[in-house]
């Protein structure tokens, strides 16, 4: 095996590997032109969605064919670009909107939710929160605490005005229904000196999703990390170099997430780099608490098999 520290595998891809086999692109069962996955009927929500992984995914979804795709994000000229390049996928069944909210605030989330109400006249069935910020170098203390505060209000509280906003947006927001997706980050499991306020975040993200399973058994959650894909967030960093990951996987695999194949994974952590066919062999395990955070290590710590 490469020794090379630049070899995305051997850095960011191995120690999260929980199958054999690893991927990086979107296999073939998760084309979104496949019946299987097709999402005619569902209303989708993406926070982030003006780049990157979000336009990506906006993209899967329309191509799937589902009946809304709707984008946001805090740079309404972005967004107006993605949903010029989606129109162009677009089948004809498929309603397009792009409303722009900063997730911090939390009548900005309200008025997302409240807007995809009044177009659709009713609520998003799945969500991917994909809206986040990575954050500078910095040893903790010399980093402003405004700046590093930032990153938690972006990542942590953004995911909790997303999704507090979307069960309110529900008919009975006590017992509410859907899919949630938070797009984490390998991360939030890496110590890497001077990212204390990305990964830490992220890491809270993902427990938050854990109790979100806990406290709504009628929502379908999951963590999802997306590999190391070269977009805004990354590029001019340390990390492109590793970006080795296809964008169009995180909503390739939200497709699988949002149907009833992927139950056994509710509450849990999966990845874009993972083999679905070797999961399915072991969903007694995953359903087990597998892929759910402990205090001791439950992924590989070097490279092997998960199973």
């Amino acid at each position: 095996m490469s020794t090379d520290r630049s070899d995305p595998t051997l850095e960011y891809t191995l120690p999260f590997q929980l199958t054999k086999k690893i991927h990086r692109k979107v296999p073939d069962i998760l084309q979104p032109e496949r019946e299987e996955n097709n999402q005619r009927g569902k209303i989708v929500v993406i926070t982030g969605g003006g780049t990157g992984i979000g336009a990506a995914t906006a993209a899967v979804w329309t191509r799937a064919g589902a009946a809304g795709v709707v984008i946001a994000g805090r740079r309404k000229e972005k967004l107006d670009e993605t949903v010029h390049a989606l129109q162009k996928l677009n089948k004809g069944t498929t309603k397009i909107l792009a409303i722009p909210t900063d997730l911090k605030v939390e009548g900005d989330a309200t008025n997302l939710f409240q807007q995809v109400n009044k177009a659709f006249g009713r609520p998003a069935d799945v969500v991917i929160a994909n809206a986040g910020a990575l954050s500078d170098i910095k040893l903790l203390a010399e980093d402003t605490i405004a700046n590093w505060w930032n990153i938690y209000e972006i990542n942590v509280l953004g995911l909790h005005n997303t999704v507090a906003a979307w069960i309110k947006s529900q008919p009975d927001p006590k017992n509410p229904v859907g899919t949630v997706i938070d797009v984490n980050s390998c991360l939030a499991g890496k110590i890497m000196p001077g990212n204390s306020a990305y990964s830490t975040s992220k890491l809270a993200t993902h427990r938050y999703m854990e109790f979100l399973d806990a406290e709504y058994p009628g929502i379908r959650s999951f963590t999802l990390l997306p590999g190391v894909v070269a977009t805004d967030i990354n590029v001019g960093t340390a990390f492109v170099v590793y970006a080795r990951d296809e964008a169009e996987q995180t909503g390739a695999l939200a497709l699988y997430l949002a149907s009833s194949r992927a139950d056994y994974l509710k509450g849990s952590l999966t990845s874009v780099n993972w083999d679905l066919e070797e999961m399915e062999e072991h969903k007694e395990d995953i359903e087990n608490g597998l892929l759910k955070l402990k205090l001791v290590p439950i992924l590989p710590a070097a490279g092997g098999s998960g199973f």
